[in-house]
């Protein structure tokens, strides 16, 4: 269930281009080159699309013949300056609590990539997955967001959290000299992996966050679900949609009729209204009941055949084959690969 534009705030890209300027590169140019217009940059509740800071990152890594661009940019970012986001996190409790926020907040700052925090077997999993279809090339993206999250979570609790492994969702470069340097030369790097993110023990969630302030944090935590909310209010119909087909999911499907209804159109107008931002009424349930399903797959707290029920499948069975078109595997593997990860 994925927006047409995903996007990331203003403030993050203008970071960005404070550390490109610093080191010699002309901001102006590669905004001009890439479609970012400086009005998306002033607004102070700004967005840019997930695909032009893509073309941004191209641009600037062309610019500077440097691979690990990214790197060094989230090397140079200064957790704080993150936000609201931020400030959530600082004055969360634990670093559990702390890492729970920005789970739930990360929109926020980038729709792109989903941050999600599993614990198992007295390990702590801190996992980024890759949600949006504009980042094709989600290197640039990872790197600089894995040493921002390395460097915040370290200066949440003072000290440094050391770590199993370290995974990197592309390729492994040809060479990893800098990964070594900013993620630990005796930490396991694992490339290509299923997710990225980190590996470390499940004890270090329970650190008291240093800057911890009850009050402050009931009101940043305000404006933070203030915020998250003005962002996820519909920006078309087929996110209406989208929002409709999640509510009535219930154990059977929704057909159009009850969509359109709902939504107070008749169903040629939200057929036709549909066609005119490139999608049908098939395609968007479908996208609904993949993004559901692998939700569902990764809590673990459903069996396959409940997971088919809740998504109004006539039988496990259709169900399985629905998925494996969507993700190229069977439920259970795309289960087990989770596990795995």
């Amino acid at each position: 269930m994925q927006a047409p534009d995903h996007t990331l705030s203003a403030n993050s890209v203008n970071l960005v281009l404070h550390v490109l300027t610093l080191q010699g590169q002309d901001a102006a140019a590669l905004c001009a080159a890439t479609g970012i217009d400086a009005s998306q940059l002033q607004d102070v509740h700004g967005r840019v699309t997930i695909a032009q800071m893509v073309a941004l990152w191209q641009a600037a890594v062309r610019a500077t013949a440097n691979p690990d661009l990214a790197l060094h940019v989230g090397e140079a970012l200064n957790p704080t300056s993150a936000g609201i986001i931020a400030y959530v996190m600082m004055n969360a409790p634990t670093l559990h609590e702390s890492l729970r926020k920005l789970c739930k907040y990360q929109d926020i700052v980038c729709e792109g990539i989903r941050t999600s925090l599993q614990v198992r077997n007295n390990e702590a999993h801190v996992l980024l997955e890759v949600v949006s279809p504009a980042l094709h090339e989600p290197r640039y993206a990872i790197d600089c967001e894995m040493v921002i999250y390395k460097n915040a979570f370290e200066a949440l609790i003072g000290q440094e959290l050391p770590h199993r492994k370290v995974m990197f969702a592309y390729p492994q470069p040809d060479s990893i000299r800098e990964h070594r340097r900013l993620f630990g030369e005796s930490t396991m790097l694992e490339f290509d992996a299923a997710y990225s993110g980190f590996v470390f023990e499940a004890d270090w969630l329970q650190k008291p966050v240093v800057s911890a302030n009850p009050e402050l944090n009931l009101l940043f935590e305000q404006y933070a679900n203030e915020y998250l909310q003005r962002l996820r209010e519909p920006r078309s119909l087929t996110e209406r949609v989208q929002r409709e087909l999640a509510r009535q999911l219930k154990g059977e499907e929704p057909n159009v009729t009850s969509v359109a209804r709902s939504l107070a159109l008749s169903v040629r107008s939200l057929q036709a209204k549909l066609s005119e931002e490139g999608t049908t009424y098939q395609r968007v349930l479908d996208s609904v009941r993949q993004e559901l399903a692998q939700q569902h797959l990764r809590s673990g707290h459903h069996t396959v055949a409940d997971v088919a029920y809740l998504l109004g499948f006539s039988e496990p069975s259709a169900f399985s084959r629905s998925f494996k078109k969507w993700t190229g595997l069977p439920p259970q593997l795309y289960r087990q690969s989770i596990a795995e990860a």
